[in-house]
């Protein structure tokens, strides 16, 4: 089971029962939807809302751990999508899928138990490099292989193709009041 807490949420599916699933042995993954619904794409603050939802409702500060929590961003969602051979770990063998997150930003002080500051205190902000399969996507905090700006212009395409096509059909309404909320 892939859980997106934010978009759970949003949709009013409730509160993520993550313990309830693990303690059932259900292989549990983290993810995210899309940005409509979950409101960004970081996995850092996904990681920390499951593990605060979870300890809220187990009232205790160790209703899970953060070494679970981070199994289930990584390891566990190699796994669900049966890739587990290959990333999800630094294994001898597999892909050098790695992210570098600087523990000497204000927010990472004091840097005590690494799985949970990563899970509890770190952000998208202190990630420094991304490594995937051996190749820099991004190095010294900035991306090396995304154009940002034809990125937003492409998107920025894509919304008004989608509102005009939308508009043609007769079903302009519900999709253009989507992409003006």
């Amino acid at each position: 089971m892939s859980l997106s807490p934010y978009t759970e949420l949003r949709t009013g599916f409730g509160i993520t029962p993550v313990g309830s699933f693990l303690r059932a042995g259900v292989p549990v993954s983290l993810s995210v939807d899309t940005t409509i619904l979950c409101g960004n794409a970081d996995m850092f603050a996904i990681m920390k809302a499951m593990s605060n939802i979870e300890n809220g409702l187990q009232k205790s500060e160790f209703g899970i751990s953060s070494q679970r929590v981070l199994e289930m961003a990584t390891i566990d969602g190699a796994r669900a999508l049966g890739l587990a051979d290959h990333i999800g770990s630094l294994t001898p063998g597999k892909r050098a899928d790695l992210i570098l997150v600087r523990t000497t930003d204000v927010n990472m002080l004091p840097f005590t138990i690494a799985t949970n500051m990563i899970v509890q205190a770190a952000q998208p902000s202190n990630i420094e490099a991304v490594i995937v399969d051996g190749r820099f996507l991004k190095r010294d905090g900035k991306l090396t292989t995304i154009d940002m700006a034809q990125l937003a212009r492409d998107t920025a395409d894509t919304i008004e193709r989608a509102r005009k096509e939308a508009s043609k059909e007769g079903a302009g309404k519900g999709i253009n009041e989507l992409f003006t909320r």
